[in-house]
């Protein structure tokens, strides 16, 4: 991933000549030194708008059109990604047998907020399963618990529309926990039949591996 990040960010910059300008050249500068993958993509990302802006400003607007159409095709495999939706515990919100768009890299630069929608491993699945599609309650320093069927946030009962109809019927316990540095607490929409941060705890923010855009 990271040298399909580096050729597209080259592109960007240099096209088919052999340097860029020199706000495009530092990019690649600090793409090339970054310690990790994490912070080389983050390099990646916003380092191509300022290789746009500095090559292409100036050309007409077709070209301009053009060339940005261009970074976005070749771009998109590694920023984006599409999750397919193989169970029911994120019902009604996500469908069985449905599609989705994750971002797989801005949400490292922007954070998560609690509503989003992230992609995971679970704890002890195989490597090579398919992630795992969860909301976001609680941030670190957050107080989640239960009282009476209802999820509370530091003493606030949340308001969840996404809940399916029984929901409200059938009501959700947990234990009550304070989210630790570095992690996060995530439930299901369908919690009668899916496993969650009630199961295994909170997770690792790092585990994170996507965000549902739509």
């Amino acid at each position: 991933m990271r040298r399909v990040a580096h050729r597209v960010l080259r592109i960007v910059v240099r096209g088919r000549r052999e340097r860029g300008g020199p706000w495009g050249e530092a990019v690649l500068a600090e793409f090339d030194q970054a310690a990790t993958t994490g912070a080389a993509m983050r390099w990646a990302a916003g380092g191509m708008r300022v290789a746009i802006r500095e090559r292409y400003v100036a050309r007409p607007a077709p070209y301009r059109l053009a060339a940005a159409a261009l970074v976005v095709i070749v771009a998109a495999p590694f920023l984006l990604g599409v999750r397919f939706v193989p169970s029911g515990g994120m019902e009604p919100t996500l469908a069985i047998g449905s599609d989705h768009l994750i971002d797989r890299v801005a949400f490292r630069a922007t954070g998560i907020d609690r509503g989003d929608i992230v992609a995971f491993a679970a704890p002890g699945t195989p490597p090579g399963s398919f992630e795992t599609m969860r909301r976001v309650i609680g941030l670190p320093g957050d107080r989640i618990e239960c009282r009476e069927g209802r999820v509370l946030r530091d003493g606030v009962a949340l308001n969840e529309p996404y809940l399916p109809p029984e929901a409200e019927v059938i009501g959700t316990e947990c234990a009550a926990v304070t989210v630790p540095d570095g992690a996060i607490y995530v439930l299901a929409d369908n919690r009668e039949v899916a496993d969650d941060s009630r199961h295994w705890g909170t997770i690792a923010a790092d585990a994170i591996s996507g965000r549902m855009i739509v």
